[in-house]
């Protein structure tokens, strides 16, 4: 009896990421409202017209915006002058943030611990820092405290409404993973929860928020306690909750039109 060897295949390069993908895409868009350029070509002929050999009849290129436009290729983060990151935030400051924002491990599902949650919580914008740190370190102390993650401090971010309070949200609910606390993680994804009506609105959101929100929606997930001692782990979708809102406001509407009507 003969028998066919296989032989097992070679690693190659791992798959990328769905999350990496969607974030290369919305970093890609940032860097296309920034700059004001209408197209990858426009952006590759002014970050990389170096490398743009042009012959007599056609022009050769490396066409690596229009990979990261479709998330087809994800840029390196490492070192160097060609990295596009970089070569990005150069020209248009403010948009490497958006491609480094310490939401992607997270949706990744990378595993991190308390304190380097906490640090990441420290890189987001000062506005967000404010709100969630002590001012000023404590005697002996080298780094402020963070606040108590509360309605007061949900409030303030809710009201503040930017990209990095989505992304503060998030970050608090794997720390509440860490720290074993309900409330905290309760607090945390009402305030997701409550910033998706403005966020999907946002210029640099509007066309992602779908995708985006549906990989919050599974990586942060509700808890739920059917007994003192047992926890559900439960996914509420954010379809789900923005129709829950438009029901609300149309019966507000109608209850509206009715007072109206009848003179209350």
């Amino acid at each position: 009896m003969s028998h066919t060897l296989i032989l097992p295949k070679g690693k190659g390069r791992p798959p990328t990421h769905p999350v990496d993908r969607l974030r290369t895409r919305l970093w890609f868009h940032v860097v296309k409202l920034r700059s004001g350029l209408l197209s990858a070509y426009a952006i590759e002929m002014k970050l990389d017209e170096e490398r743009i050999r042009k012959g007599d009849s056609d022009i050769n290129r490396p066409k690596k915006w229009e990979s990261y436009r479709d998330g087809k290729k994800v840029p390196s983060d490492a070192p160097g002058p060609r990295n596009a990151i970089d070569q990005a935030e150069s020209w248009f400051p403010g948009t490497a943030r958006w491609f480094r924002s310490p939401i992607w491990p997270v949706l990744r599902g990378e595993k991190q611990d308390r304190f380097s949650i906490e640090n990441a919580l420290r890189q987001l914008q000062p506005e967000v820092v404010e709100i969630l740190f002590e001012p000023e370190p404590r005697e002996y102390e080298t780094q402020s405290r963070p606040r108590s993650f509360d309605a007061e401090c949900m409030e303030r971010l809710f009201k503040l409404g930017s990209f990095d309070c989505l992304v503060a949200s998030v970050l608090c609910v794997a720390l509440s993973e860490e720290i074993a606390s309900p409330g905290l993680r309760k607090t945390a994804l009402h305030l997701y929860l409550e910033l998706q009506a403005s966020l999907k609105n946002q210029p640099e959101i509007q066309l992602f928020y779908p995708e985006l929100f549906s990989c919050i929606d599974m990586r942060c997930k509700h808890w739920a306690y059917p007994l003192p001692n047992q926890r559900m782990d439960v996914v509420i979708f954010w379809q789900g909750y923005q129709e829950h809102l438009e029901k609300q406001e149309r019966a507000k509407d109608a209850q509206a039109d009715d007072n109206r009507e009848t003179g209350c």
